[in-house]
């Protein structure tokens, strides 16, 4: 790539974080457990056939002094400028059913994305103990003196969507600092959205991560959290973009209808809410209907995200993909893979 390319910054990349490193960093109190467990698993399916679809380079054994190498290099060759890394298992912390283990396995977590992984051009996020929203409020502030931009919410694993006035304090506190709302798309419990129905990986995954973003995304949107926070910046990524317009307007259609006693904080529709809102949204380059989703909702809602490692990430191809892509122009563009990463991670 020519050094004189349109610059880019990764919004969701990943590190491919292991339970050892994390658990050097766990209070006295609990490094007395020997499993080594720090979350719960999931199924055990066989995500990368048997590697044949694995990240060259990129093994889940890698240090993370090995994977920050890595990272730059990937940065240098490809005229990226900085990358948000997010984990990629310590998001189901939060699905931890003791809440000291699960605030001290986050804090031992965020203490080592911040320590192993962060550069200069190398952001990672942390991740919250969700079912105590009292310990992810002090979380946070832990998280800001760390440096981290912000938190990963996965979609399941929570007793109620993510809009739900109990996640009110995390949201008052994350707009009070400046750190970013990330919710991130899963498949890993995704039998709570009823992918138990389905029989093989490329089923439940191509389906359960827009379900368990589509409910989060609902939640927050019908009850008003853009209007409680509006200087909240929040995420929704890993599920592509275009099903924005399709389903804002579906919000729009029970809005009109219901929307005066079961979305009372909504005093315009939630589309216009949304366009109004801090909320971006990350896009897979080679959506069919990119240019018509950002006259729907504008290209300040929209980021580039690479993926980097796993299995079905499309980069290199699919920022070259946007780069050269002759349907946007090049101001939303610019926008798209650098202004709106930039100014939302505030890097």
């Amino acid at each position: 790539m020519a050094r004189n390319s349109m610059p880019a910054i990764d919004a969701d990349g990943h590190i491919l974080e292991r339970r050892q490193d994390i658990a050097r960093y766990l209070a006295p109190d609990w490094k007395g457990r020997h499993d080594g467990a720090l979350w719960p698993g999931g199924q055990p399916w066989d995500t990368e056939l048997q590697g044949k679809l694995s990240f060259p380079g990129y093994t889940r054994d890698l240090s993370p002094a090995g994977q920050v190498e890595l990272w730059h290099s990937l940065l240098d060759k490809h005229d990226m400028e900085t990358a948000i890394l997010f984990p990629t298992g310590s998001g189901n912390i939060a699905k931890l059913q003791e809440p000291g283990f699960a605030a001290a396995v986050c804090r031992a977590a965020n203490i080592h994305f911040a320590k192993d992984y962060t550069t200069k051009r190398l952001k990672p996020v942390g991740v919250l103990p969700m079912r105590d929203v009292k310990e992810s409020v002090a979380e946070l502030k832990r998280i800001a003196k760390l440096g981290l931009p912000g938190v990963e919410i996965v979609t399941d694993g929570l007793p109620v969507g993510l809009g739900d006035p109990i996640y009110d304090p995390v949201y008052k506190e994350a707009e009070k600092l400046g750190l970013a709302i990330c919710i991130h798309g899963t498949r890993h419990w995704s039998h709570e959205w009823g992918a138990a129905k389905l029989r093989t990986f490329s089923e439940v995954h191509c389906y359960a991560f827009p379900a368990g973003i589509m409910l989060n995304f609902t939640s927050v949107l019908a009850n008003g959290v853009p209007v409680k926070f509006p200087k909240l910046r929040m995420a929704f990524l890993e599920v592509g973009a275009t099903w924005l317009p399709y389903y804002l307007a579906r919000l729009d259609e029970h809005w009109e209808k219901r929307g005066e006693s079961e979305m009372p904080l909504l005093r315009k529709k939630p589309s216009d809410v949304f366009r109004a809102s801090k909320i971006v949204v990350s896009l897979e380059a080679e959506e069919p209907l990119l240019a018509e989703t950002i006259d729907y909702v504008g290209a300040e809602h929209l980021i580039y995200a690479s993926d980097i490692p796993h299995w079905d990430g499309e980069f290199p191809g699919n920022l070259d993909h946007l780069r050269a892509l002759d349907t946007i122009d090049r101001g939303d563009k610019e926008k798209i893979l650098y202004k709106n990463s930039k100014a939302f991670f505030r890097v």
